[in-house]
């Protein structure tokens, strides 16, 4: 029988499993920030070993980090909710985006998802028998979600429409104008919105971010994921949340008790550390971004490489597809031939075999030198060898 080749996740996992295997491979895929967790946060971890080690959570979080996250939201999202009954509290965003999925989508429902988009979202989708609408965005356009092709792709089994910004993979964000339409749109219809916030405070030049839970009309209908592994560099904390509406949090409350129950308790002190202790570390990551990001767009203009204007989070979907090879077998000879990882862009959406998902989570000498190396790889593709 004929091997079948891998797909989807397990591509990138097998990718990632040959650039470990190198001493001097440089990741240019991979979404993890490169910065260490402020030290602030890492002392009230130990700290909780030490005092809270016994401590119970109920399955929705600590009320001190229910109450942090309560006040973050509403200073950086204008978004209001009781952290008594509309805060739960997460391991990571990766939980939270299940919960969310699981909350509204039944067998037979169909979601909204602009694509590209994260994977997991069709994983999740998949799990809760609801099925993926699919709205098509184009590096033409910044990959901007167009209102008019969101109203176009809704049937009579719509439940949910998902919007993801700052987007992850395309670096889309969603603008005000646009969001108050999708608003609209969901309004008229009575979809819900299932909205990731994950990469809020990263935007760039004079792009904005808006939470749709914080337009007028919305909060009712909205449940809102974040986590902090991608801003104070707590990825492996796995600590995220979910706020929303108290009917619909009553339910995620009753899904997370019975899939997971508390989440750490250590993580959640350090939460509470984050989101009330200082934040200068945010702001240089922040600006540490800014400065990357520039360093990638010159280095793939050199290289002729289009791709769609990255308007925040981390990443850079480029479009290798002058190539003539599609971006699972760029990808495959990048790790290959120069020890560079970047993932491609089938893994997120299988219309997008020309594109490669890039990262700048490298300090920028490990930038330029991975860039350097794709080049390589790049031109003896385009010169036949």
């Amino acid at each position: 029988m004929k091997k079948k080749k891998p797909s989807g996740t397990s591509l990138l996992y097998q990718l990632i499993g040959e650039a470990r295997g190198y001493d001097d491979a440089i990741v240019l895929g991979r979404g993890d920030p490169d910065f260490d967790t402020p030290p602030h946060i890492v002392a009230a971890a130990k700290r909780a070993m030490v005092e809270h080690y016994q401590d119970h959570s109920p399955p929705q979080g600590l009320l001190a980090l229910r109450q942090a996250i309560a006040e973050r939201v509403k200073r950086v999202n204008n978004i209001d909710v009781d952290p008594e009954t509309e805060v739960v509290v997460t391991n990571g965003g990766q939980e939270a985006l299940f919960l969310m999925v699981l909350a509204v989508i039944a067998p037979g429902d169909e979601m909204i998802v602009p694509e590209p988009n994260y994977n997991t979202y069709a994983d999740s989708l998949a799990f809760a028998g609801g099925i993926k609408a699919e709205v098509q965005t184009y590096a033409e356009s910044d990959f901007r979600a167009d209102p008019a092709a969101v109203r176009a792709a809704i049937t009579d089994k719509t439940r949910a429409l998902l919007l993801v910004s700052p987007n992850n993979p395309a670096a889309s964000v969603i603008s005000p104008a646009d969001m108050r339409e999708m608003l609209e749109i969901a309004s008229e219809h009575d979809l819900m919105i299932l909205a990731d916030d994950i990469y809020d405070l990263f935007v760039y030049d004079d792009f904005e971010h808006i939470s749709p839970a914080s337009l007028p009309g919305a909060k009712e209908r909205t449940l809102t994921l974040n986590a902090l592994s991608k801003s104070y560099s707590m990825t492996g904390w796995r600590l995220g949340w979910i706020v929303g509406p108290a009917d619909l949090m009553a339910r995620v409350t009753e899904l997370k008790a019975a899939i997971s129950g508390g989440t750490s308790v250590i993580s959640q002190h350090a939460g509470i550390a984050a989101l009330t202790g200082p934040q200068d570390a945010v702001e240089m990551m922040a600006e540490a971004y800014r400065r990357r990001r520039r360093l990638v767009l010159d280095a793939l203009d050199a290289m002729g490489v289009r791709y769609g204007m990255p308007q925040g989070g981390q990443f850079v979907f480029a479009d290798i597809g002058f190539t003539g090879l599609d971006s699972a077998e760029v990808a495959q000879r990048m790790v290959s031939e120069q020890h560079v990882l970047a993932y491609p862009g089938s893994a997120f959406s299988k219309d997008r075999k020309d594109y490669l998902r890039m990262t700048f989570l490298q300090p920028e000498a490990q930038l330029r030198e991975g860039l350097r190396r794709m080049k390589i790889v790049i031109d003896k593709i385009v010169a036949g060898k």
